[in-house]
């Protein structure tokens, strides 16, 4: 099937947006990315009726929506994961699994291996190998010191495994990470209480980025440099942000955004399951938890319990922020995140997956369209 989207802005790359345009998508890849109408034919035309064509958002960080937990999901859920996902502009996520008993971790990334949703654009494993002071709403009982022959296992059980997350001062000889670097697996430090120092080390030894920053690590302490600091000062460590104005002040946000800029943030939205669920009590990672419209919290200490950020209300906030445009906040959807997961999507570029998602200024999601098929929202 041959799909034509025109009369827009489309933004291209980070480097490229053209004025007004057309996109052909052949079989899901683009074909043709231009400011000339296509010469051959197409079965389907979608006007973007002077709206903003874009690539779809990418969220390599989150653990559920609407109620399904990706630790307990099946799935025969991910339809309505892909119909709440798309509403947001999603069209690639990674599913974050927390720590569990190890023979329960095998079984999760084995049934992942089996998914075909063309959502799921892999896993990402926060944990095992986390530091207990550090270990926000993780289960106390699961945390491993790092264990080479479960990594191991975790490697050889899926194809699917892109990202970990790991404490970088509990891997003391580094072979922690050059498993993961030789699987081809982009290892980012979190849930962590290392010192500068220990993250740049990391970092020289193929580290590539820090989850979450800020939440759940060493700060930026004058006397006593972290994690935060570490990535501050590193040569490029990029770094997952969650810009929902509660787990970060805007405020820092913003002077964050001035320090990395738009080339070393990628923005999550580190979801509990149970983002656009109603409101009310639920149970996440073992947690009694209440969920709200703007935010999580374990009941009985307060604490953050992941987010109810949707991806384009991520890049609205940025927007007011930081000032950022609107080909700014897509570098940080889509264009960097699919670069630095090598995802062959996030970009309008002829030979990428195609999808798409037509915005307005505001960055309110009008449309998407995804595996042939166009969904219209217009303000919903």
């Amino acid at each position: 099937m041959r799909t034509c989207i025109g009369n827009g802005k489309i933004f291209v790359n980070k480097d490229l947006t053209l004025p007004k345009g057309y996109v052909l998508i052949e079989d899901g890849i683009i074909t043709y990315c231009g400011q000339e109408k296509p010469k051959c034919s197409s079965d389907k035309y979608i006007d973007a009726l002077g709206n903003n064509i874009c690539p779809a958002l990418i969220d390599t960080h989150t653990h559920g929506i609407g109620g399904y937990d990706f630790n307990t999901c099946s799935l025969e859920n991910f339809e309505e994961i892909e119909k709440l996902e798309y509403k947001e502009g999603v069209g690639s996520l990674f599913c974050s699994l927390v720590p569990e008993t190890h023979e329960r971790l095998i079984e999760l990334l084995k049934m992942y291996d089996t998914c075909k949703s063309s959502l799921l654009g892999g896993i990402h494993l926060e944990g095992p190998f986390l530091n207990l002071s550090k270990k926000a709403v993780m289960k106390e009982e699961m945390l491993q010191s790092p264990h080479y022959d479960h990594f191991k296992e975790y490697i050889n059980r899926t194809t699917k495994l892109k990202s970990m997350t790991y404490a970088c001062e509990l891997d003391t000889n580094h072979q922690l990470l050059q498993q993961g670097i030789e699987a081809g697996i982009i290892m980012n430090i979190g849930h962590s209480d290392a010192t500068c120092q220990q993250v740049l080390e990391a970092e020289k030894h193929g580290a590539k980025g820090v989850t979450h920053l800020y939440n759940a690590m060493s700060q930026h302490e004058h006397r006593n440099p972290g994690v935060v600091t570490g990535a501050f000062v590193s040569d490029g460590l990029i770094c997952e942000l969650i810009a929902d104005g509660f787990h970060v002040h805007p405020d820092v946000i913003k002077a964050t955004y001035k320090v990395l800029g738009k080339d070393r943030i990628i923005l999550v939205s580190d979801a509990n399951p149970f983002k656009s669920a109603k409101e009310g009590d639920y149970i996440f990672s073992g947690k009694n938890i209440h969920v709200t419209k703007d935010k999580a919290l374990v009941k009985e200490t307060g604490r953050i319990a992941g987010s109810t950020l949707k991806m384009n209300v991520a890049c609205q906030n940025m927007m007011k922020y930081c000032h950022c445009s609107i080909s700014d906040v897509l570098n940080m959807t889509a264009f960097l995140p699919g670069n630095y997961y090598e995802l062959n999507r996030g970009s309008l570029e002829k030979g990428k997956i195609g999808d798409i998602i037509i915005i307005n200024d505001s960055f309110d999601i009008l449309s998407m369209y995804k595996d042939e098929t166009f969904y219209n929202y217009e303000l919903i």
